[in-house]
């Protein structure tokens, strides 16, 4: 598979999803699905008279099929209204969706406020996603079509909901594609071609770091020692229609394949290939602004170090020592904390060329620490600002990525070496390891003469919540990560 095929697998005219399209009334469908909140039997009534006979009180995980002059009408029950959340929201239209393929039918009606239609869309598309598209001979079953009816659903609003929602999906798609294809095909050179061919596409500025560029880096270079491919490092830079005098960078982690070097990871090495959904949660929010015309807070710089960490006989050590791009000696104690290393090169490298960064946004699969503390459900984040961590709290509840920030002190920080500036792993890593390697990054933000920062930082550890195993839910595919971070980092970026 080459860079251009592996672009068409991309565009969603190639993913074999549902065409979403509204209609003011359901009369003419004859499958209908009906979301109840409790309470709201009497209204519902008044839109579906012949409802008036239905015992149905809209609790959660309560449904009723009924057959009505030839039409199927499934009411699902939601609950508490005052406990629907976008994350319930969506994953509610993408349970529906699949749900219904079973019947194979040619169109789905979903009836529902209009203001839930940019969730509805993300939830369609998102669980839509077959992964039957990478095989040799794919099934060519065309999907069916899903109206969204509400009597405003011909409002220039509602247009504008759904257009936003496809949109989102569509950054999320990006990243769940980039991150199921085999690592075979997606090595670093690939991936950084494939970058470089999205941002001329997109047409967004885009620098490839020359191997000269990247000589002084050792971290991010000492990860891929044992590869046959160098690592790579990207930015794309987006700019405000009004320039500003600061900048935020966005960093994230491309892994094209994690063995857990030298060291290795046992029985823990499949799925490994997804080790680099944080450089395509980049990606897909870069994806969001352009194509959704969003306005940036600010100048940013959205970078994506590549690297590939294998057994080769080049591959690093435990006990080697190698200077990051800020001047720092990192000592190697464990081969598997390779991620950190290419983040911290990436901060070094915006920090020498970039000066005008007061926020530094960092996102990876990086410890098993936080999946054992977080689980799958929240992603963890290690922030030094009291503000941005609220900022970052808040947005996650907005857009269902949900996020639990670790204490902020230092007394976590124990990446010490007798014979280098910094360990790369803690002296008691099993303790907290997730915060603790956030707290690794955060020795490489800019700091003044006294050692204190002068920049916002914060990391994110979606190693839980991206579903890296691709065991799939009820609301998507198995197959395919989650798509975690997109939707939340275009928030936190833009007005």
């Amino acid at each position: 598979m080459n860079t251009n095929e592996i672009l068409r697998l991309l565009e969603p005219k190639n993913q074999n999803l549902p065409k979403i399209s509204t209609d003011t009334h359901s009369k003419k469908y004859d499958l209908i699905y009906i979301p109840l909140f409790e309470g709201e039997e009497k209204f519902i009534q008044k839109e579906f008279p012949f409802l008036k006979k239905v015992k149905f009180s809209g609790k959660k995980e309560e449904s009723t099929e009924i057959i009505h002059q030839n039409k199927r009408i499934h009411l699902i029950g939601l609950g508490e209204q005052k406990k629907m959340t976008s994350r319930t929201m969506r994953r509610f239209f993408g349970k529906t969706y699949l749900s219904a393929l079973g019947g194979k039918p040619k169109k789905i009606a979903i009836f529902s406020p209009t203001e839930w239609w940019e969730d509805g869309a993300i939830g369609i598309h998102v669980a839509a996603l077959n992964p039957e598209m990478l095989k040799s001979n794919p099934k060519k079953t065309p999907a069916p079509e899903v109206v969204l009816v509400n009597k405003n659903g011909k409002s220039k609003e509602a247009a504008a909901l759904l257009k936003r929602g496809m949109i989102m999906a569509e950054g999320k798609n990006l990243m769940r594609v980039l991150g199921t294809l085999p690592p075979n095909i997606l090595t670093p050179p690939v991936y950084a071609e494939v970058i470089m061919k999205l941002a001329k596409q997109w047409k967004v500025k885009c620098e490839r770091a020359s191997k000269k560029a990247l000589e002084k880096y050792e971290l991010i270079n000492a990860v891929s020692q044992g590869s046959a491919y160098d690592s790579e490092l990207l930015i794309m830079t987006l700019e405000p229609k009004t320039k500003t005098k600061t900048a935020t960078a966005f960093i994230g982690k491309g892994l094209c394949y994690d063995s857990g070097g030298l060291i290795g990871k046992q029985n823990h090495m499949k799925s490994m290939k997804e080790d680099m959904a944080g450089s395509a949660s980049v990606l897909g929010t870069v994806l969001n602004i352009v194509k959704g015309n969003l306005e940036l807070k600010e100048t940013t710089y959205f970078v994506m170090g590549l690297a590939e960490n294998m057994m080769g006989t080049g591959a690093m050590r435990a006990d080697d020592i190698f200077t990051a791009g800020d001047g720092q000696k990192v000592e190697i104690m464990h081969t598997d904390a390779e991620g950190r290393l290419v983040l911290a090169d990436a901060i070094c490298y915006v920090k020498n060329n970039f000066k005008d960064v007061h926020r530094y946004y960092t996102i990876a699969t990086l410890t098993g620490s936080c999946v054992v503390a977080l689980g799958t459900i929240y992603t963890g984040i290690v922030c030094n600002n009291e503000e941005l961590k609220k900022e970052t709290e808040e947005a996650g509840k907005v857009t269902g990525d949900y996020v639990h920030a670790s204490p902020w002190d230092m007394e976590y920080d124990d990446c010490n070496s007798p014979i280098a500036d910094v360990a790369n792993l803690g002296e008691q890593d099993r303790d907290a390891g997730w915060i603790k390697a956030g707290l690794f990054l955060h020795r490489f933000v800019p700091k003044d003469k006294k050692g204190e920062p002068t920049a916002e930082f914060c990391h994110f550890d979606i190693a839980g919540s991206i579903d890296m195993d691709e065991k799939g839910k009820a609301w998507r595919q198995k197959g395919f990560n989650s798509g975690i971070g997109v939707r939340l980092l275009t928030k936190l970026l833009t007005k």
